[in-house]
């Protein structure tokens, strides 16, 4: 097993460098739009030549590409999206609705930058989809266990689950108050929720 090599002095700086300029970039992309912000702006802010800056990107789309990469939040909306399918529906979703709007208002400068860009650049619009398709998928799976359980009425859980998050999405969008959330979910639950009528069939 061969050992891990310590990085060098030299090594550690080009990496703060890199993520000071990824830093920079994920605030004036947010604020300003990919299209507003000039390569010499971002090189200002960070106080560097603006041709340094195609030392660490090959350029400024890659620059945009490596700002997603980093700032995503894949695994944390995973954990967010994963609770126990034990869990009864009406305990869940009210804490999944709130730990997502939690999530969205602390990665609120990534969630500019896939409305600004995500409209015209094909790639960002792509990895939305797909983030988007994900996110639905693992509440949906959470709501198939619920309704195997027998606690939910069977129904297409897929549609249910991007009700929730795409309707999650558009209230942090708009800045409405968190307490708006218990509403969205009664809403669901009233469509949802197995009758006592029905479990006597």
């Amino acid at each position: 097993m061969s050992e891990q090599k310590t990085p060098t002095k030299r090594e550690i700086q080009a990496e703060e460098r890199r993520e000071q300029l990824l830093q920079a970039a994920l605030d004036l992309f947010s604020k300003r739009g990919w299209d507003g912000t000039s390569i010499k702006e971002l090189a200002d802010t960070v106080g560097v030549a603006p041709g340094l800056i195609y030392h660490y990107f090959e350029s400024k789309e890659d620059l945009l590409t490596k700002v997603i990469e980093r700032y995503g939040f894949i695994p944390e909306l995973r954990r967010v999206l994963i609770p126990s399918s034990e869990k009864p529906t009406q305990e869940v979703l009210p804490e999944i609705a709130r730990a997502f709007y939690d999530l969205l208002e602390e990665k609120g400068r990534v969630i500019c930058i896939f409305v600004r860009e995500g409209l015209v650049k094909e790639e960002l619009h792509h990895r939305w989809v797909a983030m988007t398709n994900e996110a639905c998928k693992l509440l949906a799976n959470y709501l198939d266990a619920r309704v195997e359980a027998g606690e939910l009425r069977p129904h297409n859980t897929e549609v249910t689950a991007r009700m929730i998050l795409h309707t999650v999405v558009m209230l942090h969008l708009v800045n409405a108050p968190p307490d708006r959330l218990k509403d969205l979910v009664e809403i669901v639950m009233n469509g949802i929720a197995q009758r006592e009528t029905e479990n006597c069939r």
